[in-house]
């Protein structure tokens, strides 16, 4: 409590203050900023106390990026047909509008065939009610989704350490006319769909990409480790899927030595915000985080400025 209140006397970050939002991505909605967060609690009994634990998501929405309103719980993984119960692995989600419809995708670990899947939900509007599908999409086996709506009329989807693939117009499914290749995974071989956009550039550990467009760049950013933890890095292309150039850093590790970094870019009302995570309220565990924002900003090429995380933020 004497934490929660010095931060309140001074700061704005983190922007949530009454339970843990790691993973945040922003969308705008209806002149709105919705944030659908991942949620990481403390973990139950029998569930590995020093790892990552999440069980549901929430969204919130401003429209100062100061108050922030809790809509509550959109998706749990003990409802959602296809999610091993008590798996307690619903990590970074994404949301987007598209054809009347607001679609969430979010990953999990499956009831059946191991590893990671990601799934999707449907609802008439951003805070919900949202219905998941039955059935994850067939073809992705990973984490961390992100959608991007292009200006070529087509949706892209992100996920793992930088894969990508064309959505069909039903927002369900993967095209039919993606690439394939055949990747090795130690002794194994196994066909996957899409491209790996993060190939040959510096991707050890990647994880969570986040696609946008802007000024007629396509703009692929992502955490990977540089050295221990985790940075936040992008590259650029002219082409959704790429190929991509390597481009810098957009924050660098955590001066605290949080493992994790997580992230979005959203345009709200002519500026751009970088909205990440921290441990601020939980120094002592960096698998409880908090979700931060501040601004960002673009050089006259197109590039990225390096942005220092504070606990003003952008209050």
């Amino acid at each position: 409590m004497l934490l929660l209140t010095a931060l309140g006397a001074t700061a704005q970050n983190p922007i949530i203050r009454d339970q843990f939002t790691a993973d945040p991505t922003a969308r705008v909605f209806n002149n709105k900023v919705y944030l659908y967060p991942s949620h990481d609690i403390k973990p139950p009994v029998g569930q590995r106390q020093d790892w990552f634990c999440m069980e549901d998501y929430h969204v919130f929405s401003s429209e100062n990026l100061t108050d922030w309103k809790d809509h509550g719980v959109i998706v749990t993984q003990n409802k959602v047909p296809w999610v091993r119960p008590d798996s307690y692995s619903m990590w970074a989600p994404d949301c987007v509008y598209r054809n009347g419809k607001y679609y969430f995708y979010f990953p999990s670990a499956p009831a059946e065939g191991g590893g990671f899947a990601v799934g999707v939900a449907i609802a008439d509007n951003p805070e919900g009610p949202f219905i998941p599908e039955p059935e994850p999409i067939k073809g992705i086996n990973g984490i961390d989704p992100c959608v991007l709506l292009a200006s070529d009329g087509n949706a892209y989807i992100f996920w793992g350490n930088g894969r990508c693939a064309k959505l069909k117009d039903n927002m369900k499914e993967l095209a039919d006319d993606n690439p394939k290749e055949t990747v090795k995974w130690g002794n194994r071989e196994m066909e996957m769909i899409g491209v790996s956009c993060l190939k040959d550039l510096p991707n050890r550990q990647a994880e969570g990409p986040f696609a946008f467009e802007y000024n007629g760049n396509f703009y692929l950013t992502y955490p990977y480790v540089r050295e221990n933890t985790e940075v936040l890095a992008y590259a650029m292309s002219k082409n959704p899927m790429g190929p991509y150039e390597y481009k810098g850093i957009i924050m660098a590790e955590h001066a605290n030595g949080c493992w994790t970094n997580h992230h979005s870019i959203v345009n709200y009302k002519d500026l751009w915000y970088l909205f990440y995570h921290q441990n601020a309220f939980s120094p002592n565990d960096d698998k409880r985080r908090s979700a931060q924002i501040e601004k960002l900003y673009f050089n006259p090429d197109g590039t990225i400025q390096e942005v220092k995380p504070t606990l003003r933020g952008v209050g």
